[in-house]
């Protein structure tokens, strides 16, 4: 079964050790872009989620298959991943890394958990990856522009 990863909170290592207020708002920013996107996916609203990237963002999994815009993602996830994805299920996206490339392009690494809400700690989620993704921010909005999912080398 194919889950969603996406994208994009932060636990940062920024590019300076002591970000000024400027890039401390926009880490808040891309923070919450990543809390929309999981609030998106616990919602099974694939609009909402794919309204959080670019018209051309592109999305692969780990097995290579490659969603090529906005429109596609939207479409991905209203007809396969939610259709098959019981409700009780969630995702948790965690950036641990996140570097400006410019001051409006960033790149992110973290780690994506897909688990049943209310499920003994114990248990193992149904999905553990990593990403990375390049999110940028065109008229004041940040967006993903793309994601990449893989797994773990000790999998």
């Amino acid at each position: 079964m194919c889950f969603l990863v996406f994208l994009v909170a932060v636990s940062l290592s920024a590019k300076s050790q002591n970000p000024d207020k400027k890039e401390l708002k926009e880490i808040a920013a891309i923070k919450q872009l990543n809390l929309d996107l999981d609030s998106a996916w616990n919602r099974h609203d694939a609009v909402a989620l794919s309204s959080l990237f670019t018209d051309d963002a592109d999305f692969q999994y780990w097995d290579g298959s490659l969603l090529k815009d906005r429109k596609e993602i939207e479409q991905y996830y209203s007809t396969k991943v939610f259709k098959s994805t019981p409700a009780e299920m969630r995702h948790k996206a965690t950036l641990q890394r996140i570097r400006f490339i410019k001051k409006d392009v960033v790149i992110g690494d973290g780690t994506l958990v897909i688990y049943r809400k209310g499920a003994p700690e114990n248990e193992k989620p149904a999905l553990s990856a990593l990403f990375s993704s390049v999110a940028n921010k065109k008229n004041g909005k940040w967006q993903i522009a793309a994601v990449r999912l893989m797994f773990p080398s000790s999998r």
